[in-house]
């Protein structure tokens, strides 16, 4: 029984097929590629709007730090949408306030400013 299938049964839906299996994937594929694109849209809006050649952004949430390709889709797409070099960073204090600050200190410790 493959991890789809899984989680379908521990929903209580014994009945589900291969073909539900298939489905299930296909929507939750789609849902975070466009959770992934609408993000990333807003970070590249605002990139672009600062106009700087560099630019470090912080991130924190399940989603970015546990999906497995989310940060590939919101790197790709940002790539797509800026001129800028944008880097991502992952950002855990887990409220996700002050994310931008960690960064920015980050950034600087590291040289990245």
């Amino acid at each position: 029984m493959g991890p789809t299938m899984k989680i379908l049964h521990s929903l209580g839906l014994k009945h589900a097929t291969e073909t539900d299996c298939g489905t299930v994937r296909e929507v939750c594929r789609a849902v975070s590629t466009r959770a992934a694109h609408l993000v990333s849209a807003g970070i590249s809006a605002i990139v672009n709007k600062m106009g700087r050649e560099r630019v470090a952004v912080g991130v924190d949430g399940s989603v970015y730090k546990y999906h497995p390709h989310f940060k590939e889709l919101m790197t790709q797409t940002i790539d797509k949408l800026t001129h800028s070099d944008v880097k991502l960073m992952l950002s855990e204090d887990g409220s996700g306030k002050g994310a931008a600050l960690v960064t920015a200190v980050a950034c600087r410790l590291a040289g990245n400013s």
